[in-house]
């Protein structure tokens, strides 16, 4: 979500006009969830997708029409009767698109720009849209993390009724006001992977991370591996004096992902010991049965209790027979792919 963020960013920076095409709604099986978004510049181009196929080239095809217009429209789908007809997709499901025509503007460079940096600094915000005939121009705002508009001319039963719609996971919502409906997207970065060592799996994990959407923190003590060349999608590089009290000055809370690749036992040990005292969703070890083993005893017989120690995932990563540091992210990455999606707990993972 973040790419396609730039991409707006970045077309209306250089004064193109674009359709925003959101699933707004869904049920049974379809392409994409609701939430998923692409967007279609004047000369056809694309970012993104929601699905291909019909649905996708229906949108392109009516994104003209946004153009041509200068207003939003709405296009629902049936995907198990006439609208996939003659196609390969007899989905079974039903879905509804919003195509929303943003225009290169200074209001909107504003708005997306916000978005933009809500998530480069892991904040969650929504984009509010009115659906009914909605024109291009200034009725469209943000709502940041603590609920406060990005304008100071909304009503505030409106912004209750857009704060009562936001469910903590939800990416898209529709709210009824006063004979108005109003789209909200939820541009959020789910979850930062902490990456605490910067050898060769935690170089492929970053970018594997980051890739899938994760914001990525990558912590060593070593400046030669700790630094932008090595982790260039990384959202933060943290070069530390030791790894003693290395979550200092994060909030740790239930959308981090702790990741455990140091260069040795002792510094694993350190860094497990800290993890445990946070209130991280997710904690994961490399290393080997044995290894984990004999960590567990040491931090036993330190009053770490066994229950705690069960939560952490050790050996990190999906079963895949991983060797290579490239097949390690891929284990691991997939691995923090299904707790996110799933809301799971490490332990309880497969």
């Amino acid at each position: 979500m973040k790419k396609l963020l730039q991409q707006i960013c970045t077309s209306l920076g250089d004064g193109e006009d674009l359709v925003l095409v959101t699933i707004a709604s869904q049920s049974g099986s379809t392409p994409r969830l609701a939430g998923a978004k692409m967007i279609v510049l004047r000369d056809g181009r694309t970012s993104g997708t929601i699905g291909g196929g019909l649905v996708e080239a229906t949108a392109m095809r009516e994104a003209k029409e946004c153009f041509a217009s200068g207003r939003s429209l709405r296009r629902a789908f049936d995907l198990s009767n006439g609208d996939a007809a003659g196609t390969d997709m007899i989905c079974g499901g039903q879905m509804e698109l919003f195509l929303e025509y943003i225009e290169a503007n200074a209001v909107n460079r504003d708005v997306f720009g916000a978005l933009l940096a809500a998530m480069r600094s892991g904040r969650r915000a929504t984009l509010v849209c009115p659906l009914n005939g909605a024109a291009a121009g200034g009725e469209r705002f943000v709502v940041d993390h603590r609920g406060m508009a990005s304008r100071g001319d909304i009503a505030e039963p409106l912004l209750m009724a857009i704060r009562q719609a936001l469910a903590p996971t939800s990416a898209t919502g529709l709210v009824e006001h006063q004979g108005q409906a109003y789209l909200l997207s939820c541009f959020t970065v789910t979850g930062t992977v902490y990456l605490l060592g910067a050898g060769h799996v935690a170089a492929c994990t970053a970018e594997t991370a980051a890739r899938v959407g994760f914001r990525v923190v990558v912590m060593d003590d070593r400046d030669e591996f700790a630094n932008r060349e090595r982790f260039p999608l990384a959202d933060e590089v943290r070069v530390l004096p030791s790894f003693a009290g290395c979550f200092n000055g994060f909030d740790i809370d239930g959308d981090a992902y702790l990741v455990i690749v140091t260069r040795g036992h002792m510094h694993d040990m350190e860094v497990l010991d800290q993890a445990l005292r946070t209130g991280a969703g997710y904690i994961g070890m490399i290393g080997s049965r044995r290894k984990r083993n004999t960590i567990y005893a040491k931090l036993m017989d330190q009053g770490v209790s066994e229950a705690r120690l069960a939560q952490v995932r050790c050996p990190i990563g999906t079963a895949i027979e991983a060797d290579t540091p490239e097949e390690i992210a891929v284990s691991i990455v997939g691995e923090l792919i299904y707790q996110r999606a799933t809301g799971k707990k490490a332990w309880h993972l497969a």
